[in-house]
């Protein structure tokens, strides 16, 4: 028998590549930002990313601080 539509594995589910993006997503919210996995998983997408996003930048500039401190020495 021929089969007239041949499906991705992915066509009913997440890509892998999606599934590794949001298990990122999570060990950061977690481990770094301090919410809890049910937060995590059951917060809206893009609410998600924006604390992310916002960690990220805090991040930067914390490291920026620093650089200019080691220079001033």
């Amino acid at each position: 028998m021929t089969h007239f539509l041949l499906l991705d594995q992915t066509f009913f589910g997440l890509s892998l590549d999606y599934k590794l993006d949001l298990t990122r997503e999570i060990y950061v919210c977690t481990k770094h930002i301090g919410f809890s996995y049910y937060d995590t998983m059951y917060m809206p997408v893009w609410e998600r990313r924006n604390y992310i996003d916002q960690y990220l930048k805090e991040v930067e500039y914390i490291n920026k601080e620093q650089e200019k401190a080691i220079k001033k020495r």
